[in-house]
């Protein structure tokens, strides 16, 4: 490898360095073993290319023609973007891999891009270097990579740590589309001749790269709209069957008011008679069928208490027998937004699979703190054939859009999410953890 192109790389490995430690949106580790990492990636390549080069001056001594110059690039293009995109997806980022992979092959697409312009511009090919390009590469970098940190950084990093959806579609597009690129940038290794027909096919291939990343993450972003249009939607229900809640308590006052005088004057019998033994045990009797008329208390958290009771109020409408034990002290870690979100789901998941069964019907939600964590555990009878795929359920008749909510809620709590189907019961287990650890207040067992 002559200095020129020793150079070149190097500047190449340093910018590739550079950018993927800003890629780094959820890092695995801190701030100095990231770095680490990525200086490890950097002498990595370029000692592989270092070793290339010794291969092809090698082959040239001993006047071999077996591999071509362009083949050696090949080769080190492909051991560069291999060794930084493992380095990135496996050892920098606590991302879901795919996630990762899309920012990788995004970056690298948008490199290729690059690397093309510059060759056009200069009308140069691999391995060539100059004040000229190395200027150019650093000078086109730098602000890119400026504008990235300042602008977009903050989105995208909103984008992967909420969105859970379309990411296997969107990384497997922007694959692709690098690929594609690849095979442009050693097209342009035979290209001779920069003419104004080539520079605008070259041209009109990047600005199309650019457009479909543009597309996927607006396409990723749609996905987020959908998911939480079908969370605001199941919130509006949650509130219309607790408004219905609350409408059926006031008419149970309304009723209990009228029938008071009834009441007084069947008291007022058992009193002139004497009949004290009467009176205790009407009375014993009314405040039984008046408590059958409200809501069950299940919590002192008023919140999920209305939640348990709208859709356990619905359990019982539907003559499914449910039993409860719920022990929820004090939760500050945790937003009441996400514990609707994710008992709501769990909840209207299980009715719903309860409500297709033909037999007996049963739903066990037990929901309780072990010192920080907030232990959730719903089971319900289930029949159906419901297979499980990669730890998620999944059937032809629904969409995932709820466990995807319920599992985007618990890893904000660096919880876990368990879903398992065995001998007719599903059950649904969720671990939260920072969940506190007031003292317990109100709730127990209860069984209706």
């Amino acid at each position: 490898m002559n200095k020129s192109a020793l150079i070149t790389n190097i500047i190449n490995n340093l910018i590739h360095g550079l950018w993927f430690y800003n890629l780094v949106l959820e890092p695995k580790y801190n701030r100095k073993k990231t770095m680490l990492i990525i200086a490890a990636a950097v002498a990595l390549s370029q000692v592989s290319m270092l070793f290339l080069s010794f291969l092809m001056q090698r082959q040239r001594s001993m006047e071999e023609t077996s591999v071509s110059v362009a083949q050696f690039y090949l080769c080190g293009y492909c051991l560069t973007s291999l060794i930084f995109g493992i380095a990135f997806v496996c050892f920098m980022s606590a991302s879901e891999p795919v996630k990762s992979l899309l920012l990788v092959s995004a970056y690298y697409s948008l490199w290729t891009f690059v690397y093309l312009l510059i060759s056009v511009i200069t009308d140069t090919y691999a391995g060539a270097g100059n004040c000229v390009i190395w200027g150019l590469r650093v000078g086109v970098n730098l602000p890119v990579l400026f504008l990235y940190q300042r602008w977009f950084k903050t989105k995208i990093m909103r984008v992967c740590r909420e969105i859970q959806i379309g990411y296997g579609t969107v990384a497997a597009t922007s694959v692709f589309t690098f690929i594609v690129m690849t095979v442009v940038i050693f097209y342009n290794e035979r290209v001779r001749r920069h003419d104004l027909l080539y520079i605008v096919t070259i041209l009109s291939t990047g600005s199309m790269m650019v457009i479909i990343h543009v597309l996927l993450f607006r396409f990723i972003a749609q996905s987020d709209y959908a998911n939480q249009l079908k969370q605001m939607q199941l919130h509006e229900k949650y509130l219309r069957v607790q408004i219905q809640s609350y409408e059926q308590m006031e008419q149970s006052a309304r009723q209990t008011r009228h029938d008071f005088r009834h009441h007084n004057i069947v008291v007022a019998e058992y009193a002139r008679k004497k009949d004290y033994q009467g009176i205790l045990d009407y009375l014993q009797e009314y405040e039984e069928r008046e408590e059958e008329k409200y809501c069950h208390t299940y919590c002192r958290n008023h919140v999920v208490n209305n939640l348990l009771s709208a859709y356990m109020n619905k359990s019982i409408q539907e003559r499914i027998k449910v039993s409860t034990d719920i022990r929820l002290g004090e939760t500050e870690e945790i937003s009441d937004y996400d514990l609707v979100s994710i008992l709501a789901n769990i909840l209207e998941n299980a009715i719903n699979a309860c409500m297709k069964e033909t037999g007996e019907r049963q739903l066990e939600l037990s929901l309780c703190q072990k010192g920080s964590k907030l232990v959730c555990i719903c089971k319900n009878t289930c029949t159906a054939k419901v297979m499980i795929k990669d730890g998620i359920p999944w059937n032809q008749e629904r969409t995932s859009v709820g466990i995807n909510s319920i599992m985007c809620s618990v890893k904000k709590y660096d919880g876990s999410v368990n879903f398992e189907v065995a001998g007719g019961v599903f059950t649904c287990q969720v671990i939260l953890y920072n969940a506190g650890s007031g003292k317990i207040k109100g709730g127990g067992r209860m069984a209706c």
